[in-house]
């Protein structure tokens, strides 16, 4: 089916302002209105899959689209009065248009078509399943009182989810530090950091934070620099998680759920709150003996390297530690391995990786001017020619911007008529910005991420579902990251690392021998890094089943029950935790549930070939292209050609 390729007045939305918010949100919400109202006119009688579920469906098609674009300019637009105008845009908006969607009458639609019992088939009947039951969800079959404190609760939690960004995004704070106390970092990452004075200064941003906490000597700064970070979002967040914790709690009840995980999961892979407690207790089993001995290791070389029997662990060692130990152990010097990965040529690389798998084409586009003249824009073409979607790439830190990495949704592939809407996604990330004095150097654990961000892009791009509740990553939350964990088993194969590394000054791949060392070190630390999720993990599940009153203890406890190691005094973790506020509540195992089905599909390339064509386009044609327009499960079997299982995954974390 034709494809449209973006023209460069597609991209007129980059320059939008406060006024073209306010005009795009009027439109929106009397677009809105209207459809419903057709959606309502249609007569019993006459109701059909195609005039009332799928029109109902594709109704909000040109709003998600435009609620995107006003989404992202929100995170990355550089002017300060945009990004607000953006986030109280959305803001006004999300309320006006739960007001509309919350109608009873668009249930009697879906009810009145229910009653002519057509017979439906694969997509279609998922579809109609889908929405039906997330008008159920909605509460339509609640007592009228109820159904409006339900609704209400929705708008605040709404209200709340935007609030606690916004906090987030603009917590500023920073450590000063000297010359000598950058001791043990890149002349790179020094490169990289504001001065003040005669000082440098590392901010919270994770570029600047997490290589400090791994490589600088001086204890003290790292400690003062942790303590800052486990504080970011601030005590204001805590009172708004609090909220919203209840909020949730007590909506989870109103629709007859024993707990919001019980809500939450029932539209997952997992099913039930029950199923990932005995799938989180397993992995708790599974991983305590390994953690223990690295405890016991971490505590031993702290003693030792301090020279002092009395030093205390504290957790802004682990970083470091883990590092030296693997420096010593694997003869892996961490800063020695990042001169091999410049980031130009890790992007060029990881590209052409997964053109070549993938059986795709990207083609670079230099006539459309973004939001940061860093920003890229590409197409994507099928090996036959045909055009197929597009993505933006902005990777590089800005004050204001979104501080994670991630891949943001901004249309969503579908079908009009008879062609078919080509997606396009943006992915953001945070690395440091490439200079004239500075290449980039970039960790293997910024490798890993850019392979696995960019996996959702091409999850996202590469669908072919007709629907776009179906299309790109809109797929079970336990089960979406998946396809881009998968991929993060390149970076450890030796084949893509000779490809994805160049030396910096020799311009050499990396030699055959620390390669070597860098897949023997891949268990190194992992069990303790799956136990460090599952302290996130345990506080997500216990928040959203038994509840708290005090979320910032809790994470206490659980670190120091499965890490042996108590956070920072002061900390405030949660105020921090974006996960939790919006998208991942009761959801947090998403990440290591996912990773069982990504480590198993994995076993296909392992036997097969990791740059096998063929491989690599069945993983396209089962995986990345049909979205949810099957189950989960059965795209899974489908790619694997029998039941999954989590053999691979349990090996892949030494237990």
């Amino acid at each position: 089916m034709k494809r449209e390729r973006y023209t460069k007045k597609d991209f007129d939305w980059v320059k939008w302002d406060a006024a073209d918010f306010e005009r795009i949100a009027a439109d929106n919400i009397r677009r809105k209105k209207e459809s419903y109202a057709a959606l309502r006119a249609i007569p019993a009688s006459e109701r059909t899959f195609e005039n009332t579920i799928y029109a109902l469906e594709a109704s909000d098609n040109q709003i998600a689209d435009e609620t995107n674009r006003i989404g992202l300019l929100k995170e990355v637009s550089s002017d300060p009065k945009v990004r607000t105008a953006a986030a109280k845009a959305l803001e006004s908006l999300q309320k006006k248009l739960v007001e509309i969607e919350f109608d009873p009458r668009m249930y009697a639609v879906i009810k009145e078509y229910a009653k002519k019992r057509e017979k439906l088939q694969g997509a279609e009947k998922l579809l109609f399943r889908d929405m039906k039951r997330g008008y159920e969800r909605m509460g339509f079959a609640l007592p009228k009182e109820k159904f409006a404190k339900l609704k209400a609760n929705i708008k605040m939690l709404g209200k709340l989810s935007l609030e606690f960004e916004r906090n987030l995004n603009e917590y500023n704070d920073h450590i000063l530090v000297t010359e000598a106390e950058l001791d043990g970092l890149p002349q790179s990452y020094r490169a990289n950091l504001a001065k003040v004075g005669e000082k440098y200064k590392v901010t919270l941003a994770y570029p600047d934070v997490f290589p400090y906490l791994a490589g600088a000597h001086t204890e003290e700064r790292r400690r003062e620099l942790l303590e800052k970070f486990v504080r970011r979002g601030g005590l204001k967040n805590v009172a708004i998680l609090k909220k919203m914790f209840r909020l949730r709690a007590e909506n989870a009840r109103l629709l007859g759920y024993q707990t919001h995980a019980d809500f939450q999961t029932e539209l997952r892979m997992a099913k039930s709150a029950k199923n990932v407690r005995h799938f989180v207790n397993d992995l708790e089993r599974r991983t305590k003996k390994r953690a223990a001995l690295d405890l016991a290791m971490l505590k031993a070389d702290k003693r030792c390297r301090t020279n002092n029997s009395k030093a205390v662990l504290g957790a802004h060692d682990i970083a470091y530690l883990f590092k030296q130990i693997r420096k010593e152990k694997f003869d892996i010097d961490s800063d020695v391995v990042k001169e091999y990965f410049p980031f130009e040529h890790v992007k060029q690389a990881t590209l052409d990786t997964y053109q070549k798998l993938l059986g795709i084409v990207f083609k670079r586009r230099s006539d459309v001017k973004f939001w940061n003249s860093d920003v890229q824009l590409y197409d994507i073409y099928d090996a036959s020619g045909d055009y197929l979607s597009s993505f933006i790439l902005d990777l590089y830190p800005r004050e204001g911007k979104y501080g994670h990495a991630c891949a943001f949704e901004l249309t969503y592939g579908r079908q009009n008529g008879n062609e078919y809407q080509a997606p396009l996604a943006a992915m953001l990330a945070n690395f440091p910005k490439p200079n004239a004095k500075n290449p980039s150097l970039m960790s293997h654990g910024e490798v890993d991420t850019f392979f696995h961000e960019f996996g959702h892009i091409m999850h996202f791009t590469l669908t072919t579902a007709r629907y776009k509740a179906q299309a790109g990553f809109s797929v079970a939350m336990d089960f979406v990251e998946a396809p881009s964990q998968m991929f993060e088993n390149w970076v450890w194969n030796a084949e893509i690392l000779t490809k994805l590394s160049k030396h910096y000054k020799t311009s050499r791949p990396m030699p055959k021998d620390l390669i070597k060392r860098i897949i023997d070190g891949r268990l190194f630390g992992e069990a303790w890094g799956v136990r460090s999720q599952l302290v996130l993990t345990e506080l997500d599940l216990i928040i959203h089943t038994k509840g708290t009153k005090d979320p910032v203890a809790l994470y206490a406890q659980l670190d120091k029950k499965l890490m042996g190691i108590a956070p920072p005094k002061r900390q405030l973790w949660i105020a921090g935790f974006g996960h939790i506020a919006h998208g991942y509540d009761a959801g947090y195992y998403s990440y290591l549930w996912s990773k069982v089905y990504a480590d198993d599909m994995f076993t296909r390339f392992a036997k097969e070939g990791i740059l096998n064509p063929k491989t690599g386009r069945e993983y396209r044609r089962w995986i990345l292209e049909k979205g949810s327009s099957m189950e989960e499960m059965d795209l899974v079997r489908g790619f694997l050609g029998r039941e999954p299982n989590n053999k691979a995954f349990i090996k892949s974390i030494g237990a």
